[in-house]
């Protein structure tokens, strides 16, 4: 764990001298409208799947039977996790230009420090608590549905099922709603 640690602030110190990372107070302030456009974000990835499933949205927006947009829930639901992504990262003071850097900030913050209580002060105490919250796992689920993201976003047939846009509705969701419990 500690190799881990090493590489991540490595990365970290990298994403900021190249400017794919920032960090300043006054990204603070960002925490909360990245939060409502993640939750924003995943009513339209939900309501892209419910016209793509009912037929008679389908009827009222006079599509044909066969319109379906999966690929665009994937799309949108990645945006809606990268969204709360970029909230828990405003609470640390960071705004990031780079989806690899707010992985590894995500990780280096949320999972390692919170395990060995490292760096946090009396005021962090409670975020400790529920950030452990914010596992491994779903940070897996972020790296995932970015690869689906990208496969529906630039394969020119993609081959996206409703059981694929389904799964990433179910794990946008929970991530979002781990990220709003681990800022609260």
């Amino acid at each position: 764990m500690k190799d881990r640690k090493l590489i991540l602030k490595k990365q970290i110190d990298a994403f900021l001298k190249r400017g794919q990372l920032l960090k300043n107070e006054e990204y603070k302030r960002l925490e909360k409208p990245y939060l409502t456009k993640a939750r924003k974000n995943f009513t339209i990835a939900n309501l892209m799947n419910s016209i793509s499933e009912q037929e008679d949205m389908k009827k009222m927006l006079n599509l044909s039977s066969d319109f379906e947009m999966y690929d665009w829930v994937i799309i949108v639901s990645y945006y809606a996790m990268y969204s709360s992504a970029l909230s828990a990262l405003a609470k640390l003071g960071f705004k990031s230009k780079n989806h690899a850097a707010t992985i590894s900030v995500l990780e280096d913050s949320y999972i390692e420090e919170n395990k060995n209580g490292k760096n946090l002060d009396v005021k962090d105490i409670h975020k400790l608590t529920k950030a452990y919250a914010l596992s491994e796992q779903l940070i897996i689920k972020l790296i995932e549905i970015k690869t689906k993201r990208e496969t529906a976003q630039y394969d020119a047939t993609p081959s996206i099922t409703k059981e694929m846009a389904n799964s990433a509705l179910s794990d946008t969701d929970e991530f979002i709603t781990k990220i709003e419990e681990v800022l609260a």
